[in-house]
């Protein structure tokens, strides 16, 4: 006597499997820029100037940028799969929430709590 075995919800499975994928990929069209562009925040950053590479800033070095999107990355795997449950074409919206998050934090962490870079940090997100 054969044995037959039926597996019900395949079909809805493979069409899930297939918006994830397509989804993810739309997630890779884009680039989100999280930055300042006064001409003492990649001093501030780094510590160092852009171009002559002398010591740019007594408080450089902080890495508050860096360190803001290490958190972010370690963390994204929530918003990537609220992107996927609320957004019909994620791409766009999860490269900008994580961007905007990564703002967030970095502001926390500048080290001059008052004055213009906290406020000059800025966010983009671009198709490309």
């Amino acid at each position: 006597m054969p044995l037959h075995m039926t597996l019900k919800g395949m079909d809805d499975a493979e069409k899930q499997m297939a918006r994830i994928e397509r989804a993810t990929r739309s997630m890779g069209q884009y680039r989100g820029y999280i930055g300042s562009r006064l001409p003492y925040a990649w001093g501030q950053e780094f510590g160092r100037h852009r171009v002559s590479g002398r010591l740019a800033r007594r408080s450089g070095g902080a890495q508050y940028l860096t360190g803001a999107i290490n958190i972010v990355l370690g963390d994204a795997d929530r918003d990537l799969a609220e992107g996927l449950n609320k957004v019909t074409a994620p791409g766009r919206w999860v490269i900008k929430r994580l961007a905007l998050w990564a703002r967030r934090v970095a502001r926390l962490n500048v080290p001059r709590k008052t004055g213009k870079l906290r406020r000059s940090i800025r966010v983009d997100v671009r198709k490309g």
